[in-house]
This record gives structure tokens, sequence and C-alpha cells, in this order.
């Protein structure tokens, strides 16, 4: 069971709190659209990587072993036991997670992968848990320069877990500027610059754990009182499908490859700095930044009965991939395959129905029915739960969508 696993569960009580306190003091930080489309993309990001192979450790792994001798003959020793050698470890992976995070805002195809993370037009601890669910397998190679101080692939994979773990505190907005932290720490507010589509805002503070790094790489920047951030992208996805938001970059870049008649542009575009279009393709398919003077964030609006059914089956689908995760080593690869795709599908659908999509309506019968029809094929016990799932949420989503009358409302009000 890794770090993150285990830390999910507090993750998810402290989005609670944090969730009770907007609705208390009334901060208006939460909508119930945006919040399930980012936790949405987060159960997506660790279902995928239950079915998808990690890199990292399978290239490390064995150029380590390979080196151990040279590490012995200069006496490098590294110990999980010792917190020094661990926090050692922690700056010197933040290090390369820098460069990594920032290559990622640079070049077209590494941000088709981390666009996912900024999509959300709110920001709070949701945002957090918005991860991209595997792009290219390139990230790897950033943390390759670990292998010259010996870092052992254990080390790399707990400092890589506490790195990410720590990030998940700063994206928040209601915690204060303390000034001695602003020089060294990634914060709430400098962070909440980092996830800012204004322009002054734009690809700035790359840090996971140390600001440092932008303080002397020159990508720092201060959030500014007379400049309040605007969350989201330029380009907004304008849906809570988690698949979409997967898949947004890639779809445009494609389009860009196809509509371009230069054939340098179609093989290099997704090798270019992030933005760059071939000129003919921007002709073909002019895709407009948003207003950030008459910004209005993406909320659709559906019944009130809808939106509570969209909740339950968050809660169903946020449940079952805790129990996927927790019980995933006593299943065969094929088990945990069908299991993903079968989330995935829920997953799609309910973004959809908060999107209020047309085709939402039958697209969710219809996947009820195909998890019924596997029902056979189920323990008796794990059956008999689904059969009655898969009955009452066709009965309730059958009198929602296609016999209720009542009134539309938006999602949440600002």
């Amino acid at each position: 069971m890794s770090l993150i696993t285990l830390a999910i569960p507090f993750f998810l009580i402290a989005v609670l709190v944090e969730l009770a306190l907007d609705r208390w003091r009334g901060w208006g930080l939460y909508r119930l659209n945006d919040a399930i489309g980012s936790l949405g993309a987060g159960i997506l990001s660790r279902l995928s990587g239950l079915v998808r192979a990690g890199l990292l450790l399978a290239i490390y792994v064995p150029a380590y072993e390979w080196l151990k001798p040279i590490y012995a003959a200069a006496g490098l020793h590294w110990s999980a036991d010792n917190i020094w050698h661990l926090f050692l470890a922690v700056v010197a992976y933040d290090f390369c997670y820098y460069w990594k995070h920032r290559f990622a805002h640079e070049i077209n195809l590494l941000w088709a992968d981390h666009l996912v993370h900024h999509q959300s037009e709110d920001y709070n601890l949701t945002t957090a848990l918005r991860q991209p669910a595997g792009g290219p397998p390139v990230g790897w190679i950033f943390y390759m320069p670990l292998l010259a101080i010996g870092l052992p692939p254990e080390m790399v994979v707990t400092a890589g877990a506490i790195d990410l773990i720590y990030q998940f505190w700063v994206h928040t907005q209601k915690f204060p500027k303390v000034r001695w932290m602003e020089w060294i720490f990634v914060t709430p507010s400098n962070h909440r610059v980092h996830h800012a589509q204004n322009t002054i805002y734009v690809d700035r503070n790359y840090g996971g754990v140390f600001i440092i790094w932008d303080r002397l790489f020159g990508t720092y920047q201060e959030e500014l009182e007379e400049e309040p951030c605007i969350y989201g992208v330029r380009k907004p996805l304008n849906s809570f499908d988690p698949l979409a938001a997967n898949l947004q970059h890639y779809k445009r870049m494609a389009l860009d490859a196809w509509h371009t008649k230069n054939w340098w542009d179609k093989l290099t575009l997704w090798f270019r700095r992030t933005g760059y279009r071939p000129a003919d393709a921007e002709a073909a398919m002019p895709v407009p930044s948003c207003d950030l003077n008459n910004f209005q964030r993406f909320d659709p609006q559906i019944t009130r009965g809808q939106r509570i059914y969209a909740l339950a089956q968050h809660l169903c689908y946020s449940a079952a991939t805790l129990a996927l995760l927790w019980h995933a080593q006593h299943l065969d690869y094929w088990q945990q395959l069908t299991t993903v795709l079968a989330l995935t599908f829920g997953l799609v659908v309910n973004g959809r129905i908060l999107d209020g999509h047309r085709l939402a309506k039958g697209a969710e019968l219809i996947r009820l029915g195909a998890l019924a029809a596997l029902l056979p094929l189920l323990p008796t016990p794990l059956s008999a739960t689904l059969a009655i799932y898969c009955l009452l949420s066709a009965l309730s989503w059958w009198w929602l969508a296609f016999t209720s009358k009542a009134d539309r409302v938006a999602l949440v009000s600002d």
C-alpha cells in the first residue's frame, strides 16, 4: 500500500472540513459540479495507475543496481531511517520536480497531460486531487539525475510521495501569506499564482515543496492584492467529464496536425512551445481564449434531483475505487482492468450528467444495463449488492431524467 493511497482518506476528510467551513462562512469556494469534476479526474488518475506500468522504477532500479559498486566505493550510503537523509532526498527530488513541472508548462505534448490539473475554475482542496490519468511516458527522464547522488529507488518513491502529499494543502484560498514561508516553501499564496490564468501569473511558481527554485531560476511571482487570481485555463474545457479533460489538448493538437498543410508542422507541433499552432490550422479552426475582463465560469444548469443523483453516484464510485485500491493485490490484471473500465465509464457519464449533455439520459441507462449484464460473472454477495444498486439507480434515473418536471436550477449559486 503506497503512502499516497494511505493518505487518500485524510485528503477526503480535509476536503469535507473545508467544505463545511465554506458553507458555514459563506465563502463560495465550492461548486458541486466543479468539485465532482476534479475528484472524478483524481479517481481516474488512481485507476489508471493500476493498469499502466511505471517506467521510472523499471529504468531506475537496474541503473541503480549497475552503479552500486561505484556508490560503495564513494561511500554513498542513504538510509530512510535517517531524518536528514530523507530531508535531503526530498530536496533533491523537488529540484528534479521543478524542471519536470516547468517543462510540462513549456512543451505542447507535456502540457497536454499536465493541463488536467489546471482546468478547474475553482480553487479549493479538490483541485489538488485533480490529476492526469497518464500522458507520454517521459517524466522518468527528469528524475534520472538522482542516480548521480546514489539515491536508492525506495527513497525516490518515498520522497516522491512526500512531495506530492505536501502539495495537497497549498490548494486553498483561505490560508494567508506568511512572509518567511514565502521565501522558502511553496505556500497557498504563491501556488494560487501558479493556478491563475492572469497574464502576470501565467507560467510562474513551479516548485512542489520549495519555492527557492523559482527564486533561483527567475520564475517566481508574488500574489498581488491588486490582481485577484482568475483560475482555470485560457481555452476552457467546459465539461466535467474526466476523460474529456485528459484528451482535451491531445485532440486539439491532432486536429491542428490534420488541418495544417505544412508537413514540418504536422511532425513538430507536438514538441513546440505550449500554445503554438500552425497559422493555417488556426485559420481553419480558431479556438478563442476566454475574455478575462468578462470571465464566466462554466456552470450549466440541471435539476436539483439530477444534481443529487450525480453526487450519490460519485460517492459510489469513490467507495468502489478505494475498495479496489485496497484489494488490488488480490485481483489479477484482467479483473483489475474490467473494474477500471466499468468505473471509468461511470465517471464519464456522471460528468456528462453534470454538463447537462443531451446524451447523458440514455448513456446512464446503458451503463446500468451493461453493469447488470456482468452480474452472473460475479461472486454471489457482490452480485446481489450490485443488483440492488443497478435497480435503485435505474428507477431513480428514469424518474429524474424522463418523468420529472422539476424546474431547472443552478448547480450552486456564486
